[in-house]
Protein backbone atom coordinates (compact mmCIF):
# COMPACT_ATOMS: atom_id res chain seq x y z
CA UNK A 1 0.00 0.00 0.00
CA UNK A 2 1.63 3.63 -1.04
CA UNK A 3 1.48 6.86 1.06
CA UNK A 4 -0.63 9.27 -0.14
CA UNK A 5 2.45 11.59 2.24
CA UNK A 6 4.97 9.93 -0.27
CA UNK A 7 3.49 11.62 -3.34
CA UNK A 8 2.99 14.94 -1.73
CA UNK A 9 5.78 17.33 -3.24
CA UNK A 10 7.97 18.61 -0.43
CA UNK A 11 8.22 22.31 -0.54
CA UNK A 12 11.90 23.44 -0.70
CA UNK A 13 11.31 27.26 -0.76
CA UNK A 14 8.15 29.12 -0.02
CA UNK A 15 9.34 32.62 0.11
CA UNK A 16 10.06 33.44 -3.47
CA UNK A 17 12.92 35.74 -2.41
CA UNK A 18 16.27 35.30 -4.51
CA UNK A 19 19.09 36.86 -2.62
CA UNK A 20 22.20 38.69 -4.77
CA UNK A 21 25.36 39.70 -3.60
CA UNK A 22 27.48 42.04 -6.21
CA UNK A 23 30.92 43.31 -5.63
CA UNK A 24 32.27 46.26 -6.92
CA UNK A 25 36.13 47.78 -6.40
CA UNK A 26 37.91 50.11 -7.47
CA UNK A 27 36.64 53.69 -9.16
CA UNK A 28 33.28 53.14 -10.44
CA UNK A 29 33.79 55.32 -13.66
CA UNK A 30 32.27 54.93 -16.73
CA UNK A 31 34.32 51.27 -17.73
CA UNK A 32 33.75 50.08 -13.72
CA UNK A 33 30.24 51.31 -13.84
CA UNK A 34 29.70 49.45 -17.02
CA UNK A 35 30.99 46.44 -15.27
CA UNK A 36 28.48 46.94 -12.59
CA UNK A 37 25.38 47.65 -14.53
CA UNK A 38 25.99 44.04 -16.11
CA UNK A 39 26.24 42.44 -12.76
CA UNK A 40 23.46 44.17 -11.27
CA UNK A 41 21.07 43.23 -14.48
CA UNK A 42 22.38 39.41 -14.42
CA UNK A 43 21.06 39.51 -10.81
CA UNK A 44 17.77 41.31 -11.50
CA UNK A 45 17.45 38.77 -14.66
CA UNK A 46 17.78 35.90 -12.35
CA UNK A 47 15.08 36.92 -10.60
CA UNK A 48 16.69 38.41 -7.67
CA UNK A 49 14.47 40.37 -5.26
CA UNK A 50 17.21 41.27 -2.45
CA UNK A 51 20.29 42.57 -3.57
CA UNK A 52 23.17 43.78 -1.93
CA UNK A 53 25.93 45.65 -3.58
CA UNK A 54 28.96 45.74 -1.52
CA UNK A 55 31.28 48.97 -2.25
CA UNK A 56 33.67 48.75 0.67
CA UNK A 57 36.62 47.95 -1.87
CA UNK A 58 35.41 50.57 -4.21
CA UNK A 59 37.60 53.50 -4.46
CA UNK A 60 34.96 56.10 -5.54
CA UNK A 61 32.01 56.25 -7.47
CA UNK A 62 30.95 58.29 -9.94
CA UNK A 63 27.72 59.77 -11.66
CA UNK A 64 28.32 56.63 -13.97
CA UNK A 65 28.53 54.17 -11.02
CA UNK A 66 25.67 56.34 -9.03
CA UNK A 67 23.43 55.67 -12.68
CA UNK A 68 23.63 52.27 -13.04
CA UNK A 69 23.00 51.89 -8.79
CA UNK A 70 19.99 53.75 -9.43
CA UNK A 71 18.77 52.02 -12.62
CA UNK A 72 19.20 49.01 -10.89
CA UNK A 73 16.80 50.50 -8.07
CA UNK A 74 14.33 51.24 -10.52
CA UNK A 75 14.23 47.73 -11.82
CA UNK A 76 14.18 46.33 -8.66
CA UNK A 77 11.06 48.25 -7.46
CA UNK A 78 9.50 47.27 -10.80
CA UNK A 79 9.54 43.83 -10.16
CA UNK A 80 9.14 44.35 -5.85
CA UNK A 81 12.59 44.07 -5.13
CA UNK A 82 15.04 46.00 -2.72
CA UNK A 83 18.73 46.96 -2.94
CA UNK A 84 20.70 47.94 -0.29
CA UNK A 85 24.51 49.32 -0.73
CA UNK A 86 27.75 48.54 1.61
CA UNK A 87 29.73 51.49 2.14
CA UNK A 88 32.79 52.57 3.68
CA UNK A 89 32.58 55.93 5.44
CA UNK A 90 34.37 58.04 2.74
CA UNK A 91 31.33 57.20 0.22
CA UNK A 92 28.82 56.93 2.63
CA UNK A 93 28.82 60.83 3.17
CA UNK A 94 28.50 61.36 -0.97
CA UNK A 95 25.76 59.16 -0.53
CA UNK A 96 24.11 60.85 2.07
CA UNK A 97 24.85 64.45 0.73
CA UNK A 98 23.18 63.37 -2.38
CA UNK A 99 20.15 62.41 -1.01
CA UNK A 100 20.65 58.60 -1.66
CA UNK A 101 20.21 57.30 1.62
CA UNK A 102 16.66 57.89 1.21
CA UNK A 103 16.76 55.69 -2.40
CA UNK A 104 18.45 52.79 -0.93
CA UNK A 105 19.19 50.86 2.27
CA UNK A 106 23.00 51.30 2.98
CA UNK A 107 24.44 49.60 5.51
CA UNK A 108 27.79 48.98 7.28
CA UNK A 109 28.50 45.68 6.00
CA UNK A 110 26.88 42.61 4.72
CA UNK A 111 24.65 41.70 7.63
CA UNK A 112 23.67 44.92 8.58
CA UNK A 113 22.31 45.22 4.85
CA UNK A 114 20.66 41.63 5.19
CA UNK A 115 18.70 43.22 8.12
CA UNK A 116 17.54 46.10 6.51
CA UNK A 117 16.14 43.63 3.61
CA UNK A 118 14.70 42.06 5.86
CA UNK A 119 16.38 38.82 5.44
CA UNK A 120 18.29 38.57 9.00
CA UNK A 121 16.89 39.02 12.57
CA UNK A 122 18.38 40.33 15.61
CA UNK A 123 18.86 36.75 16.90
CA UNK A 124 21.76 34.45 16.22
CA UNK A 125 21.14 31.70 12.94
CA UNK A 126 19.31 28.07 14.09
CA UNK A 127 22.13 26.25 14.66
CA UNK A 128 24.53 28.39 15.84
CA UNK A 129 27.28 27.49 18.65
CA UNK A 130 25.36 28.48 22.32
CA UNK A 131 26.34 31.23 24.19
CA UNK A 132 30.11 30.16 26.30
CA UNK A 133 29.38 29.54 29.57
CA UNK A 134 31.34 31.47 32.61
CA UNK A 135 32.27 29.94 35.66
CA UNK A 136 31.74 31.99 38.82
CA UNK A 137 34.08 31.60 42.23
CA UNK A 138 31.88 30.48 44.97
Amino acid sequence: MRSVLADAPVPVASSNVLVAIVNASGALGPDGAAKLDGELARALDAGATKVIVDLTQAEAVTTAGLNALLAARQRALGSGGQIAVVLPPRIERQFVTLGLDRRFALAANRIDAARRLGLAGDRPPVGSAPAPRHAHAA
